[in-house]
């Protein structure tokens, strides 16, 4: 028999009524087991199929339960509690930002990391912990065994919220420079009356008569002052120069409206850039 004892009662009856909802889906496909609650205090589960060994099918089962249990329970709390008292994030809304982010890299949905796949496999590595102390006589703490066992997912977490801060900075710096060249491109006097950026894999540059611009006036242009630097070399080569054209009107062809390299310009220049889509640039 299994006894899995809590200090919180909640905590207790909240996992006792996902166990038993799994045993009644899966009971009837010869899983075999009994489980049962005492007082919010304890949980019994008992394996009963006689015929499959249980090795091969409920410790498999109750090791998934426990590892994605964590995740969907304690792992957001212990983000904002590494945000607030290791990183010393007091901001309310800036600890969420940071957190999100970090949620974000833990389900693989920023490819910005080149360890994402480090993260992604974090519900296997718990399932791991969980499998090699569950046996069919084990008696464990539930509230103890994370304090002491996880002290590596623990340490996985905190990467992770390093990595996500990281991200949030470069974020904060984007978004001010942004703010900075927008201000420069609203109060410096217009020099072009209308540049044509037609993106199709790359981004070419044609002047208001979509004559297309050469690399010597493109080269002139980038190393003007100011420069929009970023961590993507692409925007830098896009964004500085036409910046410093400083048209009236900037019309992009592209089939990608949230391309990077668009954003920035929208964000730059607003009401001033209109997109078309990219076939249209052949009409001009």
């Amino acid at each position: 028999m299994i006894a899995i004892h809590f200090e919180e009662r909640k905590t207790c009856a909240h996992f006792f009524e996902k166990l038993t909802a799994y045993m009644n889906t899966f009971n009837p496909l010869g899983l075999g087991g009994l489980v049962e609650n005492s007082n919010n205090q304890c949980i019994t589960v008992k394996y009963e199929n006689k015929d499959v060994d249980f090795y091969e099918s409920f410790h498999p089962f109750l090791a998934s339960l426990f590892a994605n249990y964590v995740i969907e329970t304690k792992e957001d709390k212990w983000l904002m509690k590494l945000a607030e008292e290791l990183f010393y994030l007091s901001d309310d809304e800036e600890a969420a930002h940071v957190v999100s982010i970090a949620q974000a890299i833990l389900k693989g949905d920023r490819q910005t990391t080149a360890v994402t796949e480090v993260f992604k496999e974090r519900r296997a590595f718990l399932y791991d912990v969980f499998a090699r102390h569950l046996d069919p006589n084990v008696t464990f703490y539930y509230e103890p065994f994370l304090t002491f066992r996880l002290k590596e997912y623990g340490e996985l977490l905190i990467d992770c919220m390093e990595m996500a801060l990281d991200e949030y900075l470069m974020e904060q710096d984007y978004q001010t420079m942004i703010e900075t060249v927008r201000y420069y491109v609203q109060f410096t006097p217009v020099q072009r009356h209308l540049v044509h950026i037609v993106h199709d894999d790359l981004f070419t540059f044609y002047d208001d008569h979509f004559r297309k611009m050469t690399p010597d006036e493109l080269d002139y242009y980038l190393k003007l002052e100011p420069h929009f630097q970023t961590q993507q070399d692409m925007s830098e080569l896009i964004v500085s120069p036409l910046v410093n054209m400083l048209p009236n009107e900037v019309h992009v062809f592209s089939n990608e409206p949230d391309h990077n390299v668009i954003l920035a310009i929208q964000a730059i220049f607003q009401e001033r850039m209109r997109i078309f889509p990219l076939q249209q640039s052949k009409n001009e």
